[in-house]
């Protein structure tokens, strides 16, 4: 885990799915660290708390439709961050969002930032999960 040039931390495994999702996606954009409510449409923008204008999506694929990819390290299974998660994943896909988490339990090579055939089939069965092939 490391902050970039701009503050942001970069969590274990980001930038191992970043690789992996240029792999799959070569014609997308795709960007990093992007502002929660920067996702969000209409009267949903002013709906956002104090908290949530801080809050960034880690990896966001523009395709249609648009892929939010939160990697998702063991704080996220603490009750307050995952209820937190749950808010925050509800208010994206009603924003027509699909959200892919990659679970450190189910993602242990992405989590070591292991770029191989393994890292690869964490990712394709977590999109595969949410639809996306």
């Amino acid at each position: 885990m490391h902050k970039d040039s701009q503050g942001n931390i970069i969590g274990f495994g980001e930038e191992t799915t970043l690789e992996l999702l240029i792999q799959l996606f070569p014609l997308s954009d795709i960007k990093t660290q992007v502002k929660f409510k920067d996702l969000l449409k209409g009267e949903w923008v002013d709906t956002v708390t104090e908290r949530q204008e801080k809050e960034t999506i880690d990896i966001v694929v523009y395709t249609d439709p648009i892929i939010a990819v939160r990697v998702q390290d063991p704080h996220h299974t603490g009750r307050i961050t995952a209820m937190r998660d749950t808010v925050q994943r509800k208010t994206l896909e009603w924003n027509n969002i699909r959200v892919v988490d990659l679970n450190h339990y189910d993602c242990v090579n992405i989590m070591k930032e292991k770029r191989n055939d393994e890292a690869m089939r964490e990712l394709l069965e977590a999109l595969s999960h949410e639809g996306i092939h």
